[in-house]
């Protein structure tokens, strides 16, 4: 046994050596745009099942969601159809057509084939974003196995195909219709100028999804519901068409977060909603990069407003949601720490100031 055992890790120890000695450069894969979302789906939607499948349709609608909070999208609407696909329909400013200056690509092109490309950066786009900040449109589409953009914009209707990222047109209908690349967005219509959206339509690649992934309906009316409340004003409509008769869904609030408390409260009210609201500008130094492309620490200003909906109930347990631009925050983070901290500072100023608690008490705590 001894001998045996000595013989394999010899011939171990030499098939190691072997692959070390012959690790060269040509051994490194360099994954670049797209191709690197295909090959490690899992690193931009978290997985290829369901939760995955749900994490492309959120960040479409994100951006329908972004149109609203910068005051120009009133309606967004979800169609899940029988045949896989699935559509987001908004009627914001719609993705520009006119070409990017460093690509040369109309602006439809570099938001559907760039990583880190759009709106979200500049400064002049939007003041409040969600999703994953510019890779959004560009993975989905990168793992789709057809999508189609149609934009209204400027009197006309404006089209555009891809194939697993890559532009062209199809001829037919569905993904399995003959495919040819091809750059370039097409005019196929007019519209009035003062109709403008985006429409985008997609089929998940069954290449990179698992067999049983699926549109959760229950999970899409809860995401839509929640997204009524924190945006005012903002219709959603969901139309299930996959089953025998189709089902429609809408949802629409006036009251934003204030009705979006009284919503969520499980216990029984003593009294009204209380809204807070304040804004505060400061300094932060955050890591930029430069033209050379080293990272430097710099100062930057920044405005950051709060929106606080809260009411007692005669129960023990609290409920608690929050936010960051829309975006749940379920394990909390320092804007909730920070509130917290103020609330129960405030608590203790009310209550010495009152000589409910006497010089000799300490202090109420968070839980008190």
């Amino acid at each position: 046994m001894e001998w045996r055992w000595l013989s394999f890790a010899v011939v171990a120890e030499k098939d190691l050596r072997s692959v070390e000695s012959s690790y060269t450069a040509k051994d490194l894969s360099v994954l670049e745009g797209l191709d690197a979302v295909r090959k490690r789906p899992g690193m931009y939607i978290g997985s290829t099942d369901s939760r995955g499948l749900m994490h492309c349709l959120w960040e479409i609608i994100d951006n329908s969601v972004d149109e609203s909070l910068a005051g120009f999208c009133k309606r967004v609407e979800i169609n899940i159809e029988r045949d896989g696909s699935i559509e987001v329909r908004d009627d914001g400013r719609g993705i520009p057509v006119d070409k990017e200056p460093k690509t040369g690509l109309t602006g439809v092109e570099v938001v559907m084939t760039k990583l880190h490309a759009g709106g979200k950066f500049g400064s002049g786009s939007y003041s409040a974003t969600g999703g994953l900040h510019g890779v959004g449109a560009s993975v989905v589409n990168a793992l789709a196995s057809r999508l189609d953009v149609e934009v209204d914009r400027d009197g006309k209707i404006y089209w555009m195909s891809f194939k697993r990222g890559v532009a062209g047109s199809f001829d037919g209908d569905g993904p399995n219709a003959p495919f040819e690349p091809k750059s370039g967005l097409r005019v196929i219509g007019k519209v009035s100028s003062k109709i403008t959206g985006t429409r985008m339509k997609w089929w998940a690649d069954k290449q990179i999804f698992l067999k049983d992934a699926d549109y959760e309906l229950s999970e899409i009316y809860e995401r839509a519901r929640q997204t009524s409340y924190l945006v005012p004003g903002l219709t959603i409509t969901i139309n299930d068409n996959r089953g025998k008769t189709s089902t429609s869904e809408t949802f629409f609030h006036k009251g934003g977060i204030s009705e979006y408390c009284a919503f969520i409260q499980s216990d029984e009210p003593i009294g009204e909603v209380i809204r807070l609201a304040g804004s505060g500008h400061y300094q932060e130094t955050v890591p930029v990069l430069d033209d050379k492309g080293h990272m430097n620490p710099t100062e930057v200003e920044r405005d950051m407003g709060v929106d606080i909906a809260l009411r007692w109930g005669n129960g023990y347990e609290t409920t608690m949601r929050s936010f960051v631009y829309i975006i749940a925050t379920p394990k909390v983070g320092t804007h909730v720490q920070g509130f917290e901290r103020a609330l129960t500072k405030i608590f203790n100023e009310q209550l010495r100031s009152t000589s409910t608690l006497k010089k000799n008490e300490v202090d109420v705590i968070k839980d008190d």
